[in-house]
């Protein structure tokens, strides 16, 4: 089988055609470098909306932890009520002891009906 020559056209026909594969290589690397380019622009946005996010929700969670109660207040709270609430109840105590005793003095109830009222306070009185 001959050899044959290849022309100078030839030669400069597969140049050029082998230009436009290098050329149609090179816009379809830049599409996808401007599709990249695209993206990380949107992943950073994203990123940055989710950082700010994360920064309120911890500004949240201080404050939150620093107004809530906690159960050793709440137990001091609860504890300085009762308190109260027993002060208070002995007050009343003492005030219904002395008008019970004032109602026995002027003959009003009997001793019986003393100690039946006395055994019924909070605080029961031991009357004999």
């Amino acid at each position: 089988m001959p050899i044959q020559e290849i022309t100078n056209q030839e030669i400069l026909q597969e140049v050029r055609s082998l230009g436009k594969r290098v050329e149609s290589v090179e816009n379809a690397n830049g599409e996808i470098l401007q599709a990249i380019n695209n993206y990380t622009t949107k992943n950073d946005q994203q990123w940055g909306k989710n950082e700010e996010r994360w920064q309120k929700n911890d500004e949240r969670l201080t404050r939150i932890e620093a107004t809530m109660v906690t159960k050793d207040y709440l137990d001091d709270k609860l504890s300085d009520l009762k308190g109260d609430l027993v002060v208070l109840m002995r007050k009343e105590d003492a005030k219904l002891g002395a008008l019970v005793e004032i109602l026995q003095k002027r003959k009003v109830i009997s001793n019986e009906d003393v100690k039946t009222i006395l055994a019924m306070q909070p605080f029961p009185h031991l009357y004999v």
